[in-house]
Order: structure tokens, then C-alpha cells, then sequence
């Protein structure tokens, strides 16, 4: 390959944290002007290499080499005014100020006043095609704007090449579109992209090359038209998975619930059946109203009315503790702001549900802490140095683990899932599809909600469409097109 093609180039990249190697002789070459994929579980070391490259972690040994530039030691700001931006999957950005203010944030003096921040950032806006105000708050943007206004400041830079984290874990389908459009616009300005997202379709549809990761290694590097889906899988996870779905369970028995009606100011007269051992798949276009219904039933969320049987009793539920008491548990759909309490340990978070249990006169048995702690850390083979270990260190799939195995602890009759794999890889999705599988199996009920379409189809025994907080049609995902499917939850 001729060098003056190349914007990026890595060579034997070492890494280590205490008791950690994460990267080992990790080499990767990116061509200027390309979409540049890069894949791998959870801890595999993508994020590692990307925050060398950004400047937020140091090398320990390895050459880098960016734009003909051999690179040491640097940090964001040198990384950023060089023309290597990162766009991380949580923003990087201030609520509390303007668009503007974001785009051009730190730079009021260089840019010579708040006039010209603004008509500096309304010109980088128009270049992608986004009408956003540059006087809105940021608080006040939807995810797709706000990242939007994250390229925008990385253009701002003169980038050359920009690292996308999961640029699509938050994005509805039609944001996903345009996402897409505004990438195939900046590669043809001789933009580099490198893309990192564990959602296989999109590394298909945009990348011109992909780099897998695994265990700290590139295991390959490869134009993505000379690999297939399972090939792609296998190197990623170090196995072959001869599909990406477990076989639906089929046990479905009488109803554990029926919730007779739900009404909110945004559901209206929701009513629906769930079968004991089964798995009911909600789908609906984000904003339709499908976490709505599931915090309702919970008690995370008030409603005007609510009524719910349970085993043939009606069951008064105000707050979550009732929700408990019926038989309910909830895996919310942010796992960082509403599932785990980040400064706290593994064990902490996995006993949570179950001190009630374990708990008297305001003492917790410490040692049935530990018991629980580590039955569910072994059973789930959740990966972590030991049970005191802080979760917010954890990588998603196992953090979506600890949660898992803090309603398994207790086996609830209904257990929601709402967004169970999301920014997770590959693998541990598997893992947690053979999870919800066996709940079904050994007679639990499961409501399942996922913005990946096929995720929810392979898994569910029956789908609810959810459009505009009303129940818009009921079917079979064996025997139902995704299409209409999808046509009833547009409406």
C-alpha cells in the first residue's frame, strides 16, 4: 500500500492497566477518505486504542503514526487541534449552553466574540445539511441533534479523521438514515471515519474495510466484502455461532396478566394479556409510548389509571416496591441511570433486590450478601476481578449482567426487559438471549423491548405494536412479515 494513501498508522500498540493487559501488539493502517469499521466484544479493546489515539490514555510501547506525523504522548486538545476527533457514545457536551457555545467551546477569544461563534457555527451546521439554531440549549436537542452539533465541533477542528463510538445507540431509524447520508458526505470530502458499533448491519452497510478486535489483538483486518456475517462473528468472539438467536421456547400456559386498562397523558386505554412461560416482544418507533406502558405496570412511572391482574388478583401498584411485592421486575432501558448505582460494588448492585430478604433491624447478613453476590457472578459468568469491584468499571454486557442476575436472585413471575442488549457485543448478547430463554422455560413470563426489530422477532412468541400510546395490532412473528409489522407500528 502506498504510504501517502494512509491518514493512520498503528504499530505494536501495547497497553496495560493493573492486573490488566489491554492491547498486545495491536496494528491497524486507515486509508484517507475512507469509512473504516472496527469491531469486538465488550473489553476487547477498542475503546482502549481509540483513547490512546484521542490522547486520553498513553501507550506503553507501539509506534503511531497520524497524517505522516509520528505521534508520542499527547493529549485531547493537541489530538483535536492535529485534526483527530472522537465523537464517544455518551456526549461530550454542556447542557447548559448554546449549540454555538458547544461547537466553539473554549475558543470565545479565538473566534473574536459570541457574533462570530455563532456565524461560524451556523456555516458548519449548513455544511452537513442540519438547520439547528445555534442559539437553542443543548438540553433541549434531541440525541440525533446533539450529535449533529458533536460533528460539527469536530469539523470545527479541520478533522481529517473522526472516531464514531456508537454513533446509533440512541438513534431512531429514520435519525439512523441521515446519519448515514451526512458520513457518505463527509468520506467524499476526503473525510476518514472510523466507525465502531456492534450493530453487524450497519459495519456491512458503511465500512469499506473492517479491523476486529479480540482479547486485546487484531485478530484481522479485511475489505468487508471478503467477509461474511458468521465469519465476522466467529473471529470477533473466538467461536462460531451457527445463529445469532437461540430457539424460541414454546410453553406459553394460561394468562399470569392481564392488564385491563392503562392510561397516562400519553397511553390510551392500553389492555393486553400475558401468558405465564411466555416472551412478548413490544415494538414501536421511539417516543410510541413502549417504555411508557412497562414503567406504568412497574410503578416507576404514575398513571391516571391503572388496572392490573395478577394470577387472577387485581393488584394495586403506585411505586416500584409494589411492582416487587406483585411480582414484577423491571431491567430499565438506561442501565447507567436508572438500573445500577455506579459507585457502588458488584455485590451491592446484584443484592439490591433481595435485602428485604437478607436485611434485619436495618443490618444486612454480610455473609448471605456475599452467598448471593457470588452465586449470581458465577452463574451469569459475569466478568469481574472479585465482588467488591466497583460496576461502574464493568463493560456494558456485564453491567446488563449484574441487573440479570439481581431479578434472577428473586424470581419474579414477570420480568420487563427494556432494551436488554443494547451497546452490547455480539457474544454476551447470546449469552442474555440463552438467559431470557430459560426464564421462559422454567415458567417465568418476559416483556421484551428492543429498538432492533429482528432481535425482537427471533426471540418473541407473540409482538404488540405500539404507535402514538395506543396498542395498534397484535402478531405472530412466526408466521407475520417484518413488514407489516413495522407498517403497524408506523402507523
Amino acid at each position: 500500500m502506498d504510504n501517502s494513501d494512509v491518514i493512520l498508522s498503528v504499530q505494536n500498540v501495547n497497553k496495560s492497566f493493573p492486573g490488566v493487559r489491554a492491547l498486545t501488539d495491536a496494528c491497524i493502517t486507515v486509508r484517507k477518505g475512507t469509512v473504516h469499521g472496527v469491531v469486538g466484544e465488550n473489553g476487547a479493546g477498542k475503546s482502549t486504542l481509540m483513547k490512546i489515539l484521542s490522547g486520553v490514555h498513553t501507550k506503553d510501547s507501539g509506534t503511531i503514526v497520524f497524517d505522516g506525523q509520528t505521534v508520542e504522548n499527547t493529549t485531547p486538545i493537541q489530538s483535536i487541534r492535529s485534526g483527530l476527533s472522537i465523537i464517544y457514545q455518551e456526549f461530550n457536551l454542556v447542557n447548559t449552553l448554546t449549540v454555538g457555545e458547544n461547537i466553539f467551546l473554549g475558543r470565545y477569544a479565538e473566534m473574536n466574540g459570541m457574533r462570530n461563534i455563532h456565524k461560524n457555527a451556523r456555516e458548519l451546521l449548513d455544511s452537513i445539511g442540519s438547520k439547528i439554531d445555534t442559539h437553542k440549549m443543548v438540553s433541549d436537542l434531541s440525541a440525533a441533534e446533539k450529535q449533529m452539533v458533536e460533528i460539527s465541533k469536530a469539523l470545527s477542528f479541520n478533522s481529517k479523521l473522526i472516531i464514531m463510538d456508537e454513533p446509533s445507540s440512541s438513534l431512531t431509524a429514520d435519525e439512523l438514515k441521515q446519519l448515514f447520508v451526512l458520513i457518505g458526505d463527509l468520506r467524499k470530502k476526503g473525510v476518514t471515519i472510523i466507525y465502531i458499533s456492534h450493530k453487524l448491519d450497519e459495519i456491512f452497510e458503511l465500512c469499506d474495510t473492517v479491523t476486529i478486535i479480540r482479547d486485546g489483538k487484531v485478530i484481522d483486518t479485511k475489505p468487508i466484502a471478503e467477509l461474511t456475517r458468521n465469519e465476522m462473528i466467529a473471529k470477533m468472539i473466538g467461536r462460531e455461532i451457527e445463529n445469532e438467536y437461540p430457539e424460541r421456547p414454546h410453553a406459553a400456559g394460561e394468562t399470569i396478566m392481564n392488564v385491563e386498562t392503562i392510561n397516562t397523558r400519553k397511553l390510551k386505554n392500553i389492555a393486553f394479556e400475558l401468558k405465564k412461560g411466555e416472551i412478548l416482544g413490544f415494538v414501536g418507533l421511539v417516543g410510541a409510548g413502549r417504555t411508557e406502558i412497562v414503567r406504568a405496570i412497574y410503578g416507576a412511572d404514575k398513571a391516571k389509571e391503572l388496572k392490573i391482574l395478577i394470577n387472577g388478583r387485581k393488584v394495586k401498584i403506585k411505586n416500584p416496591r409494589d411492582g416487587m411485592r406483585a411480582g414484577v421486575g423491571l431491567l430499565p432501558e438506561d442501565r447507567k441511570l436508572e438500573g445500577l448505582v455506579l459507585p457502588f460494588s458488584v455485590q451491592a448492585n446484584v443484592i439490591m433486590s433481595s435485602l428485604w430478604r437478607i436485611s434485619k433491624f436495618g443490618f444486612v447478613n454480610a455473609s448471605k450478601e456475599k452467598e448471593i453476590a457470588e452465586r449470581q457472578i458465577k452463574s451469569l459468568s459475569i466478568k469481574a476481578p472479585s465482588p467488591h469491584t466497583k460496576v461502574k468499571t464493568l463493560s456494558g454486557g456485564n453491567q446488563q449482567k449484574c441487573i440479570m442476575g439481581r431479578w434472577l436472585e428473586i424470581n419474579p413471575d414477570i420480568l420487563i426487559l427494556d432494551e436488554p442488549t443494547r451497546g452490547i457485543d455480539v457474544g454476551t448478547k447470546y449469552e442474555i438471549y440463552l438467559l431470557i430463554k430459560r426464564i421462559a422455560e422454567n415458567g417465568g413470563s418476559v416483556i421484551m423491548i428492543s429498538s432492533e426489530l429482528p432481535e425482537v422477532l427471533a426471540m418473541s412468541n407473540r409482538v404488540l405494536t405500539i404507535c402514538e400510546g395506543r396498542i395498534s395490532g397484535e402478531f405472530n412473528p412466526e408466521t407475520d412479515s417484518a413488514h407489516t409489522i413495522m407498517d403497524a407500528a408506523i402507523g
